[in-house]
Order: structure tokens, then C-alpha cells, then sequence
């Protein structure tokens, strides 16, 4: 088996193999931190979430026994509410995608802003404007570009995101199990 994230392309099949596709369904809608703890402590429950994600992407702590600890779980969305950021964003009509094999969205970002989010080339992130939905791309740091901390974005990437030219985004890296061989983009 070969995992992948998710609309990955580019892998040759012959006769006789079995493809076998999975999915965890959608990415979500709305904020992660507003969502109903106790509906997460059920998802926990029902194997749809581990309880590190319920810590760590919806600021939902549980106690040994698996009930919601409502102050950890205050005290765990308010640190992660802090930790986020919010930068300017710029029109940028270059091509936003890459790949002949399969195309994937990209974000090109200033070594400073990269350098001071934890993000490097081919990390996968996600960002998140006005409309719930976020948008998803592939990091591609710019050593050349000017060292400023603004987020370049296509006007289709900004009409998904529901924000204009001077607007912000938040930027999250997302973690994912490594590419055998690394990202196709040739």
C-alpha cells in the first residue's frame, strides 16, 4: 500500500493491480475551536477523531475516563485562539498551479514569512479567510522575493477565501504522512 494525501496522481497502474481509494471525507466547516465539545468527545468515542486531534485541532481535552475536562478544554482553545496569526494579503496573478502529472495549488511564499511560520518548500497548509471553507497549497519558498510578510493570492484563491487585496488570512501548516519519493510535480 501506498499512502498518499489526498489527490495524488501521477502513480502508474498496470493490469492486475488493485486501487483502493479512502477517504476521511470532507475537511470540515467553521472553526475547529467553536465546534460543541461534547460532539467531539463523540466523535472520539466513535473512532472519527483520535483524542490527540480533539486536543490539538479542536481544543477539546478529555479526562482519562473520556468525559470533556471543561476547564482544560477553556484553557486549551484560548492558548490555541492566541497562538494564531493573521497577514496581508496581495494580488498575485501568477500560475497557481503546478504539475503535469496531476495539477495541485501553490502557495509562494517570502523566506522571512516562511522562516517565521515553521514552513519550508512542499509543506502542505491550509488557509483561512472570511468564509468558512479554507483552501489548501503547497508551499514553495521564494528566497528572491522581497522580505515582506504578506500572502500572495490569485483572485480565484481569494474569491474561494471571500477576501480582496489588503484583507488577511491565517496560515496553518498541516501534517501529513511523508510522499514515497516525495511530491510529484514533473
Amino acid at each position: 500500500m501506498v499512502p498518499t494525501p489526498g489527490k495524488a496522481t501521477g502513480y502508474l497502474i498496470s493490469g492486475g493491480d488493485v486501487v483502493v481509494m479512502q477517504s476521511a471525507g470532507g475537511g470540515g466547516f467553521g472553526d475547529p475551536l467553536t465546534r460543541d465539545p461534547e460532539r467531539v468527545r463523540r466523535d472520539v468515542g466513535a473512532g472519527y477523531v483520535s483524542p490527540e486531534r480533539a486536543r490539538d485541532g479542536y481544543g477539546v481535552v478529555l479526562t482519562a475516563r473520556g468525559e470533556v475536562d471543561v476547564d482544560a478544554t477553556g484553557a486549551q482553545r484560548l492558548a490555541l485562539v492566541t497562538r494564531r496569526r493573521r497577514f496581508p494579503v496581495e494580488a498575485d496573478e501568477r500560475e497557481a498551479y503546478e504539475g503535469r502529472r496531476g495539477k495541485h495549488r501553490v502557495l509562494r511564499l517570502a523566506s522571512v514569512l516562511a522562516r517565521e511560520l515553521g514552513l519550508q518548500t512542499d509543506d502542505l497548509v491550509e488557509l483561512r479567510g472570511r468564509y468558512p471553507a479554507p483552501l489548501r497549497a503547497w508551499v514553495r519558498v521564494e528566497p528572491a522575493a522581497p522580505d515582506r510578510q504578506v500572502v500572495p493570492l490569485d483572485a480565484i484563491g481569494r474569491r474561494i477565501l471571500g477576501i480582496e487585496p489588503g484583507d488577511s488570512v491565517e496560515i496553518y501548516r498541516l501534517a501529513m504522512p511523508p510522499i514515497p519519493g516525495g511530491l510529484v510535480t514533473g
